[in-house]
């Protein structure tokens, strides 16, 4: 037989398909990701290995691998990165909150409410431009605005507990 059919694939998949999936958890949090590229090879591959079920095993755990490598790259290039990245204050002694802090606070708002806030308070734009902006009219955006500081101020002066304090 030079290559497996789709039927035969599916057979294959029905009686391994969880066990390849456990196997390739060892190595990856995507194990399934490692069990789809698998097959797809094997339906690619021509002739038919004579053991397919041994060939599978060997093709997920390579999968697998590359699969944690490239995992584990993105992983450290994201923390670099998020290392790296300015914060969206400049540090001013004077102030009572971090700046870590206050993009916290910042972050738990919607972010159209976000938006209108920083165009206005660190970008100094009008309530017109930022309508023009978000493509609003300007009350809705003076009205928004309003309900983001309240929120943010309520924020700022009674942060969310953490779910330890809660308990």
């Amino acid at each position: 037989m030079n290559r497996i059919d789709a039927k035969q694939l599916r057979e294959v998949f029905d009686e391994y398909g969880a066990a390849l999936a456990l196997y390739a958890r060892q190595w990856c949090n995507h194990p399934d990701d490692a069990v789809q590229e698998a097959m797809i090879e094997l339906l690619r591959e021509s002739p038919v290995p004579r053991d397919s079920v041994a060939w599978l095993f060997k093709a997920v755990r390579y999968r697998a691998i590359n699969l944690a490598r490239s995992e584990s790259r993105r992983s450290k290039h994201q923390q670099q990165s998020a290392e790296l990245r300015e914060s969206w204050f400049d540090p001013e002694p004077e102030n009572e909150f971090d700046s870590e802090e206050l993009e916290g606070f910042l972050a738990q708002l919607p972010s159209l409410d976000r938006e209108i806030l920083v165009a206005r308070i660190w970008g100094e734009m009008s309530f017109e431009q930022i309508a023009n902006l978000v493509e609003s009219n300007s009350s809705t955006v003076h009205r928004r605005y309003q309900s983001a500081l309240k929120r943010l101020e309520s924020l700022i002066h009674c942060p969310v507990k953490k779910q330890s304090e809660q308990k």
